[in-house]
């Protein structure tokens, strides 16, 4: 009886798909890195519009994700997107990432109140909760295509051409928070900084220091839950509880050292936290995938 032969993948082909999934990434990091100042640009022709609410700010945000559409639906490609929520193995991992960023303030505000270096202005509770209730959807979408495109193109596609797993949360990370220079330096209104200086530290240095960092959390929430909509969540809540007690509203204000070291958002130990629950997620993932083996 004649021996069946084995097929064995060209070791050529496979070069070759790499490649061209590399040329695309680059393409997509491109774009992305350019929409903010496209919008500037076009904001630059039409002046007379509102304030945070400019068509070029909608470009900025919605052209990434229509980028990384695009590719896919010229690739025929969709089966790493991410579109299903798979709430029925991902309950855990749901939950924590809708309290994660909830927890984080709570626990580095106490801390903080505790030791003196918080203060806390007068603020309304019934008008308050009605406040966040009524962001919910708006920063859902928003959301949305935000992290469709980062979660839903950049990380499948970089974790596809087998990148180091660190070299990973890099790229996402700085282009992420590139992709915001524009936003922080111009898009902004004046009355959110007290010099231009502060403007160009947010958009050049601390913009890329904590998104990377929070670039490991989100990248490996998506790829434990094989998911987009726990990072959705998660951005969600950053933005619905954090970003509106403290730089919004500034209901809550850290003193000094205490913005230094327990500002949720931007303070030292809450940054080593969510590096080290992001480092957790990574480790619970491989334990997951060795298991599959």
């Amino acid at each position: 009886m004649p021996k069946t032969e084995r097929y064995v993948p060209v070791k050529g082909n496979t070069e070759i798909v790499k490649t061209s999934e590399k040329m695309y990434i680059v393409l997509f990091i491109m774009l992305a890195l350019l929409s903010g100042w496209i919008g500037l640009l076009i904001d630059m022709v039409l002046p007379e519009q509102l304030e945070e609410q400019t068509l070029g700010m909608g470009i900025w945000l919605v052209l990434p994700f229509l980028c990384g559409i695009a590719i896919r639906a010229f690739r025929k490609d969709w089966k790493d997107l991410g579109i299903k929520p798979r709430f029925k193995q991902n309950v855990k991992w749901f939950g924590l990432a809708i309290l994660f960023f909830p927890a984080i303030t709570l626990l580095f505000t106490l801390l903080a109140w505790i030791l003196g270096l918080v203060s806390f202005s007068s603020f309304s509770a019934a008008s308050i909760i009605p406040s966040i209730a009524s962001m919910f959807i708006a920063l859902i979408i928003k959301n949305i295509f935000e992290d469709f495109a980062w979660q839903g193109y950049l990380t499948p596609k970089l974790a596809a051409v087998k990148i180091n797993d660190f070299k990973l949360y890099l790229i996402v990370g700085l282009v992420w928070a590139f992709w915001h220079a524009p936003y922080y330096l111009y898009f902004l209104p004046d009355s959110m900084y007290s010099t231009p200086l502060d403007r160009i530290l947010d958009a050049l240095v601390k913009s890329p220091i904590i998104i990377t960092i929070w670039a490991v959390i989100f990248v490996e929430m998506t790829r434990i839950t094989r998911s987009v909509w726990p990072a959705v969540l998660m951005h969600t809540f950053e933005d619905l509880i954090p970003n509106f007690l403290i730089l919004e509203e500034k209901i809550i204000e850290f003193k000094g050292v205490g913005n230094i070291l327990f500002n949720p958002l931007t303070g030292i130990i809450p940054l080593a936290a969510c590096l080290a629950f992001g480092l957790w997620l990574r480790r619970k993932r491989i334990d997951r995938d060795e298991l599959l083996i």
